[in-house]
């Protein structure tokens, strides 16, 4: 039974994000200038949370958060980038999937390293982690990584 309910839980996990990125409206609209909502490779669409035309939301990123040998939880991040150059903008859509590689590593090193259970999160250790995972692939400077939210759903 336990089994059961921690395979639930991972599954309504990685589909809650999910649920929550269209916005809750009725499809694809347009924004007061008559513009789409900003779109992911992977076709989901996100609702602009700034006006900054630099800005490239990511999908959720998401770490396991172990103690005792036992899955204790999952860290649940949101977060996006602020690139004011368009062609570096298109460079980092180009380049996403080792952006999001260099992210989980990061993620899961500092789950497993830095952050003991029960704690509340260090966002500036997670957000020192993820811009210097951010400058190792686009370069020092080319972006700046802002962080939405750090979340810890318990098991």
């Amino acid at each position: 039974m336990k089994r059961f309910l921690l395979a639930f839980s991972i599954c309504s996990l990685l589909m809650t994000p999910t649920a929550f990125a269209g916005g809750g409206g009725g499809g694809a609209s347009a924004d007061a200038h008559g513009a789409a909502p900003a779109q992911q490779g992977s076709g989901r669409q996100h609702r602009p949370i700034t006006s900054s035309a630099g800005y490239v939301p990511l999908a959720p990123l998401t770490a396991t958060v172990q103690s005792d040998f036992r899955l204790r939880g999952i860290m649940h991040i949101e977060a996006g980038l602020e690139i004011p150059n368009n062609r570096q903008r298109e460079r980092a859509e180009r380049l996403m999937p080792r952006l999001r590689d260099r992210y989980v590593s990061a993620l899961a090193m500092y789950t497993g390293a830095n952050y003991r259970f029960g704690d509340v999160p260090d966002a500036d250790r997670i957000s020192e982690l993820l811009q210097q995972a951010t400058d190792e692939v686009l370069g020092a400077g080319e972006a700046d990584i802002l962080l939405g939210m750090v979340i810890i759903h318990e098991n």
